[in-house]
């Protein structure tokens, strides 16, 4: 098969849900009725005890895909973790390999990118999964077996409204048990860029719609820029996130992604920040990583990663 039919059998497969406004009644998802929420203490003492008993290798929750950042990271369930970094440097990509990493655990995804259309987040993964942006047929297949069942997209481009875009969340938790929900970007709500308070507000919301739905929220964000361009030869800090400076302090998890853009040898392909993380797991510090061409994946050797097994070709007679 000719790349051009590899292309357009790559382009035309979905194996992703494909989630779209018309053919899901979102409004009944805006709101949600309010549990009880004061608990006694007697109610949490078993499972408490339990827990406490079996220690840090009883947390559950994602890890990242490099063994560098074993013991170091835990994202735990129902928490709301930060993607932030400058304009180009990658972090929507690393949140695309950090979401095939978490589907290879068993784990659901659904994708809410405005700034791309569904296809393309889907190509863009299954070549990243594949780790070569022409693969063959073969792996092709592989992809759609992998995804299928795993990975939805959220058909909407443009402006969305931020009670839109949390029905859709509660929506995917409550009933496709979803439990990783992406929302690629912040910039791309209807959210004023100077109204601080709004933004803070609907951060802390999808804060608690995390913790209520058991769903983990992962929210890209842009970086403003402080002295032009040489500012990005550096990664920022939580003060540079764009909108008010309480969005940081409202996440459970901050990731700092950075690419040495300059190709200073004195730097690595790629630098992810741990800026913040909450719970037993919480180290903070920055994680050196190379930059793969061909998958366009980030790594730590030479080799892309792989997110399914690979079958054994058996040996000749």
């Amino acid at each position: 098969m000719g790349d051009s039919q590899k292309g357009a059998a790559f382009l035309d497969a979905r194996a992703a849900q494909i989630i779209t406004n018309d053919d899901v009644d979102f409004d009944r998802f805006l709101n949600h009725e309010e549990r009880n929420r004061v608990v006694p203490a007697g109610f949490l003492a078993e499972a408490g005890k339990a827990a406490m008993l079996l220690g840090r290798g009883a947390d559950i929750g994602l890890t990242l895909p490099w063994d560098k950042a074993g013991g170091k990271v835990l994202i735990r369930p129902g928490k709301l973790v930060l993607w932030v970094g400058w304009s180009h440097h990658g972090k929507s990509a690393m949140l695309k390999q950090i979401m095939l990493h978490a589907m290879a655990q068993s784990e659901s995804v659904c994708v809410a990118s405005m700034e791309e259309e569904i296809l393309e987040v889907w190509s863009d993964m299954g070549r990243m999964a594949c780790g070569d942006q022409n693969p063959g047929l073969l792996e092709i297949n592989k992809w759609i077996a992998f995804a299928t069942g795993k990975l939805w997209l959220y058909d909407q481009q443009g402006d969305v409204k931020t009670e839109r875009v949390m029905a859709v969340m509660r929506y995917c938790a409550l009933e496709l048990g979803i439990t990783h929900f992406v929302i690629d970007s912040m910039m791309m709500l209807s959210l004023a860029k100077d109204d601080y308070e709004a933004q803070a507000k609907f951060v802390g919301s999808l804060k608690t719609l995390a913790k209520d739905t058991g769903c983990t929220a992962h929210l890209v964000c842009h970086m403003k820029k402080r002295d032009g361009k040489s500012s990005e030869e550096q990664p920022g800090g939580l003060h540079d996130i764009s909108g008010g400076h309480e969005i940081g302090s409202k996440a459970d998890y901050v990731f700092n992604v950075w690419r040495n853009m300059s190709g200073n040898p004195n730097n690595p392909s790629c630098i992810l920040g741990v800026m913040k993380q909450r719970g037993r797991t919480n180290w903070i510090g920055k994680l050196g990583l190379n930059y793969h061409v061909p998958s366009r994946q980030y790594i730590e050797d030479h080799r892309a990663m792989t997110f399914w097994e690979t079958e054994r070709e058996e040996a000749p007679i």
